[in-house]
C-alpha cells in the first residue's frame, strides 16, 4: 500500500435520512410504472443539497419489463444507476453525481452477464453504447438530467421554475404547454404527490406526457 493510500484524505461521512417511497407512473406512449424511494443525505462539511434515489422494478403497460426483450434490456442497463446519489443546485437542477465510482463498479460487474444473457447484434450494440456512456461521468450526468421523474421531482423539491423538460428521448426539448401540481408534507418538507401533464407537438401531431407520483402512505399535506 502506497503512502498516498495511507495518508490520503478520507471520503466524507454520509448520513442517509429516512426514505420516502413513491408509486410513479409515466405515460408516453407506453405506461411505465415503478417504485422510487427518495432520501435526504447529509454530507460531512458540505452544505449543498443531496438526495439519494433508489428505483424498484419497472413494469410496461402493466407487465413486467422482463416480458419485453427491449424493455428488459433497457431496464437492466438503467438499473446500475441505482441507488443514485445526486447533488441538486438551489434552482432545482441536477448538478453532480455523488456516487459515480459506485455506478461504474456496478456496471463492470453486470456488463459480462448482460452480454451473456442478451443475444444478437442489436442487444450487443445497445450494451456497448451503454458501456461507453457509463465510462464518461459527464455523459451519465446528461442522461440523468433527461430523466423526467428525477428532473421534475428535484425542480419541485427545490422550488425551481424549470420550464423545459425532456419529453422525447434523444431529442432536444420542444415547445410545450404544461400543468404541474404537487403537494408537500408539512412535517418532512418532502413532496407528497405530483400530477403533471405536458402537451406538445411531435412530427406535426399533438402528443402528451403524463406523470404521477404518490407518496406511500400519503400524510397530511399542504400546497
Amino acid at each position: 500500500m502506497g503512502l498516498f493510500n495511507i495518508f490520503g484524505k478520507r471520503p466524507p461521512r454520509v448520513e442517509i435520512l429516512s426514505p420516502v417511497a413513491y408509486s410513479v407512473k409515466i405515460q408516453y406512449p407506453a405506461v411505465l410504472e415503478f417504485m422510487m424511494t427518495v432520501s435526504r443525505m447529509k454530507v460531512e462539511d458540505d452544505q449543498r443539497t443531496f438526495f439519494r434515489f433508489d428505483r424498484g422494478e419497472v413494469t410496461v403497460n402493466g407487465d413486467a419489463s422482463s416480458d419485453y426483450i427491449a424493455a428488459d434490456l433497457a431496464a437492466q442497463c438503467g438499473a446500475v444507476l441505482y441507488p443514485l446519489q445526486l447533488c441538486v443546485a438551489a434552482d432545482g437542477s441536477i448538478a453532480q453525481l455523488f456516487n459515480y465510482p459506485e455506478i461504474v463498479k456496478r456496471w463492470e460487474e453486470k456488463e459480462p452477464r448482460l452480454l451473456e444473457y442478451f443475444a444478437g447484434p442489436e442487444a450487443t450494440d445497445y450494451i456497448r453504447a451503454t458501456a461507453r456512456c457509463i465510462q464518461e461521468e459527464a455523459a451519465v450526468l446528461r442522461a440523468i438530467q433527461q430523466d423526467l421523474f428525477l428532473t421534475c421531482w428535484c425542480n419541485l423539491a427545490m422550488g425551481g421554475r424549470r420550464s423545459a423538460y425532456q419529453l422525447i428521448p434523444f431529442k432536444e426539448p420542444v415547445a410545450f404547454e404544461h400543468d404541474i401540481k404537487f403537494t408537500v408534507n408539512k412535517l418532512t418538507k418532502m413532496i407528497d404527490t405530483i400530477t403533471a401533464e405536458w402537451k406538445f407537438v411531435q412530427d406535426g401531431s399533438p402528443r402528451r406526457t403524463l406523470l404521477t407520483a404518490v407518496c406511500n402512505p400519503i400524510k397530511e399535506t399542504v400546497v
